[in-house]
């Protein structure tokens, strides 16, 4: 049954089991008996207790929204990051974070002089809600300021020659090709992701090591990507052969075909993953 549907029933369940012994055995005092009652809606214990076999049992009383701050750092695919959380009931946190991340490289591809970089950041907030309070929490988000990129730049060496839709073309000795692209997400996306860890947890405890795993939604990313210089026919030669990428209607038809190919190739982008683990430390406030 699930979760949502098993809390009433069990209520009813309780409260009937209380009836029936309220009625065979008495009148009771209320204010101190839970025994009859399922252990997750039983009375919390504030600022400590005894079990059954004379153990403390240690908590900390929530003392209302606002009244703590949890602050944690973390590692994850998103690269480096941190969070700053404050509980608004006793099973609900309220979160803010930001993710970031830079590299750069330079490479050679198909005989071309290759840069690209990778830069993410982003930063989120979210709403913590732990159903069955203990550590486990489901988080909506949303995902705001996506500064997630890709850029590339190449340049084709003069007498190279590549394909583009099945084209080939030569880059000119005196005006070698060189290009640039980019790959770009929307900048708000909305997210879900599950967890481990409180880093406000009712306990006296104040360190905590939170895991967090989900995605946010990035819609369809855009590929952009722009070449200049000159392409020389390789059927012809290049004395007469050779002409700017702007004015030549072929490489232009051949560029928007692979641009277009591409970007329906990136519809599997559409999801970021969330992976994420730190330690987090709990503040009081009052």
């Amino acid at each position: 049954m699930p979760a949502r549907m098993y809390v009433p029933f069990a209520l009813l369940l309780g409260v009937a089991s209380t009836g029936i012994a309220l009625a065979q055995d008495g009148p009771k005092d209320f204010s101190t008996s839970t025994r009859d009652l399922p252990s997750f809606v039983a009375a919390p214990v504030i600022g400590g207790g005894s079990s059954s076999t004379g153990g403390a049992t240690p908590t900390v009383s929530f003392l209302g929204a606002f009244s703590s701050i949890g602050a944690d750092a973390h590692i994850g695919l998103g690269g480096i990051g941190f969070d700053v959380a404050t509980p608004l009931t006793r099973r609900i946190n309220i979160r803010l974070g930001g993710d970031f991340f830079r590299y750069t490289d330079t490479f050679v591809e198909d005989q071309a002089n290759v840069t690209a970089s990778l830069k993410l950041g982003s930063g989120h907030a979210s709403v913590d809600w732990f159903p069955f309070n203990n550590s486990f929490r489901i988080s909506p988000m949303i995902n705001f300021v996506n500064n997630n990129r890709v850029r590339a730049t190449v340049l084709v060496p003069a007498g190279t020659t590549i394909t583009l839709s099945g084209s080939d073309y030569v880059s000119s000795a005196t005006d070698p090709l060189h290009g640039s692209g980019s790959v770009d997400f929307r900048r708000t996306s909305p997210g879900l992701t599950i967890g481990f860890g409180n880093i406000i947890a009712h306990t006296p405890k104040h360190l905590s090591f939170p895991v967090e795993l989900g995605f946010y939604y990035v819609g369809q990313p855009t590929l952009k990507i722009a070449f200049s210089g000159s392409a020389c026919d390789p059927s012809v030669p290049a004395s007469i052969g050779c002409e700017s990428v702007t004015d030549d209607p072929d490489f232009q038809q051949s560029l928007n075909e692979f641009r277009a190919r591409n970007n329906n190739n990136l519809s599997y982008a559409s999801f970021f993953p969330v992976l994420t683990v730190g330690v987090g430390y709990r503040f009081s406030l009052f």
